[in-house]
């Protein structure tokens, strides 16, 4: 059975990580602190090469030894103080809209894979993604009926992004509150209720869709998912300090993650607090997963397929998942940005669409695969 075939749930993938995790020594710690730089210094070189090619693409090309030189002075600068400089044509075009529109896209990839690698291993469902629990559904009405109410022009611009987060935040209480039973959160109960919950704010999505009339273009705009709006450095700031801390929680219960793929009574046996821990990778998903999508829309299948690849390239450790996802997933939406930028000439489309398209086809090949287990 290949590592891709091995679902959180199954013992075979992860229960000798589990027993050491719940056990570490000198030298598991050593051996998994090296194996977590290595990986992360080789991903990281990977996304750093990344942007710098991909910030080449546009209708005015900037070679990448111009982006590097570029990002080089800005550092100095800011270390001596100066602040930005603009020194050639092409420092304007990267930093007003080439660079903050990539580093949008590697804060919206790696929050929505590693929401989907956390969720994965709490749910122990290798079919589980960010969007499952509602969110994604909650902010699509949030920012629907902002475009509608032209709440959009509020906070210098801000608007749609603001009602979208808040939107995902209260579905996120909704759909947490109906999964309770006492003080106790079923897995299963939570997930029908995310399915739920979703498919009502789908409906009110489609209302407002249906008397969208004129701005029904900004509203269809923003679910296909887009990279491309007005993103400025407020923004990507604002989202990579809420998903920094999200994922900051995720990584640090991963070894809790790790033991809670041998089933909840034996993680209760083992140590874990298993409905503290439900409660604190629910909170932190759905938080970094609300950001991501109230800047960019919906974008689909990042936090499902990007998981996968990274637990083949790296096993199945979370401590040594998480951060591997996340880098992975940060280089695959800025690529499939950039593929989007160019895949028909003189026309973007949405790039929701470009990940749905390579997406689908690794979702069919994973139910396949789990059907002939």
């Amino acid at each position: 059975m290949s590592e891709l075939d091995r679902s959180p749930r199954d013992p075979a993938g992860v229960a000798s990580g589990e027993a050491e995790a719940s056990h570490p020594g000198p030298a598991r710690s050593r051996r998994l602190a090296a194996r977590v730089l290595l990986a992360s210094a080789v991903l990281l070189g990977v996304l750093v090469v990344s942007a710098m090619l991909t910030s080449n693409i546009g209708p005015q090309p900037v070679p990448p030894v111009e982006v590097a030189r570029s990002v080089w002075r800005r550092i100095v600068d800011l270390l001596h103080g100066s602040g930005a400089v603009y020194r050639s044509s092409w420092d304007r075009v990267l930093w007003d809209a080439r660079l903050p529109r990539v580093a949008l896209g590697v804060i919206v990839g790696s929050s929505l894979s590693v929401a989907g690698a956390g969720l994965q291993g709490l749910l122990m469902n290798p079919l589980a993604d960010p969007y499952i629990i509602g969110v994604s559904a909650g902010a699509a009405v949030g920012a629907s009926f902002a475009i509608l109410l032209h709440f959009d022009r509020l906070a210098a611009g801000l608007g749609t992004s603001l009602c979208a987060f808040a939107a995902a935040v209260l579905t996120m209480v909704i759909v947490y509150r109906l999964a309770l039973t006492g003080r106790r959160l079923r897995t299963e109960s939570f997930i029908l209720a995310g399915v739920v919950v979703g498919s009502f704010m789908w409906g009110l999505v489609t209302l407002a869709m249906s008397v969208a009339e004129g701005d029904l273009q900004s509203v269809v705009s923003w679910l296909l998912g887009n990279l491309g709006g007005e993103t400025d450095w407020k923004v990507v700031g604002a989202a990579f300090a809420v998903s920094l801390v999200g994922g900051a929680v995720l990584l640090a219960l991963g070894r809790e993650l790790n033991i809670i793929a041998l089933g909840e009574d034996s993680a209760r046996q083992l140590g874990v607090e298993v409905e503290r821990l439900k409660r604190l990778v629910i909170l932190a998903t759905a938080l970094i997963t609300a950001v991501a999508v109230s800047v960019s829309g919906i974008i689909g299948f990042v936090g499902l397929v990007i998981p996968h690849i990274a637990r083949r390239i790296v096993g199945p450790d979370h401590r040594l998942l998480l951060p591997s996802a996340a880098l992975l997933g940060a280089s695959f939406l800025i690529w499939a940005d950039a593929g989007a930028r160019v895949i028909i000439p003189g026309m973007e489309i949405p790039v929701g669409v470009v990940t749905a398209l390579l997406g689908t086809p690794f979702f069919l090949y994973l139910l396949r695969t789990r059907s002939a287990e």
